[in-house]
C-alpha cells in the first residue's frame, strides 16, 4: 500500500513530460494548418504575424505561456493572435498526454500521437477550406501501413486480417497480421466512404463526398484496422447529423448546407481510437 503513490507519480510524470512535446508540436501544426492550404512553406519564412508581417520572437513563441503574457495580442502592431493557436497547442498536448497514459511510452504512443496530429491539421484545414490535402492524407495512408507492426495489437487483431495472412504466410500469420490488418483497414475506410459518396450522389444527383474524405478515410484505416475506421464514419456521420439539425433549428440553414466532413471524421478518429476497442467489446457482448 506504501508504494501506490509511488506508482501513480511513475506513471503520470513522464506522461506530463510527454505532454510538453506536445505542446512545441502543436505550435508547429498551427504553421501547417496555416500555411499549406496556401501553399507555403512550413519552414521559410519563421513565424510572423500575419498582420504587420514582423517576425515572432523566440521568447514570444512558447506554446501556451507566450499567448498568455501577451494576453492575446501581437507585441508589434497589438492586433489580436487567434484563440486558435493556443487550443491546437493545447489540444495536442492533452492528446499527446493521453497517449502517454493508455499506451505507457511504449511503441503505440508514438504511432497514435503521429496519428492525431495529422487529424488535428486535416480536421482544421478541412473547417477553414473545405479540402483535405493529398499531402498529409496520401503519405499519412503509407506511414500508417510502414507503422503498424508498432501498433497496439487490440486495435489489428481481426479475424479477417488473420485468415489472409494466414493464407499469405501459413508459417508466420502473426508477422503478416499487422501489415495486412493495416492494408485492409486502409481498404476498407475508403471503399466504404467512395461507395457512399457514389450512391449519395446517385439518390441527390449531387456531389456529397470528396476524394478527400476517402483519403482520409484510408489513412484513418491504415493506422487503426477496419473495425474502428468503420466506427470512426458512424461517429463522424452522428456528429455531423447533430451538428446540421442545430444549424437548421436554430441557425436557418438549409439542408443544402455543405459541412466540413473531414473535420468531424477527424473527431470520429480520436473518439475511436481511445473508446473504440472497448465499445465494440461491450457491443459483441451485448447482440
Amino acid at each position: 500500500m506504501d508504494d501506490y503513490p509511488t506508482v501513480i507519480t511513475v506513471m503520470w510524470l513522464p506522461a506530463l513530460a510527454y505532454s510538453l512535446f506536445g505542446l512545441i508540436l502543436g505550435s508547429f501544426l498551427n504553421v501547417c494548418i496555416h500555411r499549406v492550404p496556401r501553399r507555403e512553406s512550413v519552414v521559410w519564412p519563421g513565424s510572423h504575424c500575419p498582420r504587420c508581417g514582423v517576425a515572432v520572437r523566440p521568447y514570444d513563441n512558447i506554446p501556451l505561456v507566450s499567448y498568455l503574457l501577451l494576453k492575446g495580442k501581437c507585441r508589434s502592431c497589438k492586433g489580436p493572435i487567434s484563440l486558435r493557436y493556443p487550443l491546437v497547442e493545447l489540444s495536442a498536448g492533452i492528446a499527446f498526454y493521453a497517449c502517454a497514459r493508455a499506451w505507457q511510452l511504449t511503441p503505440p504512443t508514438f504511432v497514435n500521437s503521429l496519428f492525431i496530429g495529422l487529424i488535428i491539421v486535416l480536421a482544421l484545414i478541412d473547417y477553414d477550406h473545405q479540402i483535405l490535402p493529398n499531402v498529409f492524407t496520401l503519405p499519412g495512408t503509407l506511414i500508417g501501413i510502414l507503422l503498424s507492426p508498432f501498433q497496439d495489437p487490440a486495435l489489428y487483431r481481426e479475424a479477417a486480417a488473420r485468415a489472409v495472412a494466414v493464407s499469405l504466410s501459413p508459417e508466420s500469420p502473426e508477422t503478416m497480421l499487422p501489415w495486412v490488418a493495416s492494408l485492409l483497414g486502409a481498404i476498407v475506410g475508403a471503399a466504404f466512404i467512395l461507395l457512399t459518396g457514389f450512391l449519395y450522389q446517385i439518390v441527390r444527383k449531387r456531389q456529397g463526398l470528396g476524394m478527400g474524405d476517402v483519403k482520409m478515410m484510408a489513412m484513418v484505416g491504415a493506422f487503426l484496422g477496419w473495425r474502428l475506421a468503420l466506427l470512426t464514419i458512424f461517429a463522424g456521420s452522428l456528429s455531423g447529423s447533430f451538428v446540421g439539425i442545430f444549424l437548421i433549428r436554430f441557425r436557418g440553414e438549409s439542408l443544402q448546407t455543405k459541412l466540413p466532413f473531414g473535420t468531424f471524421l477527424g473527431c470520429g478518429a480520436v473518439i475511436s481510437l481511445f473508446f473504440g476497442v472497448p465499445f465494440i467489446h461491450w457491443y459483441t457482448r451485448t447482440v
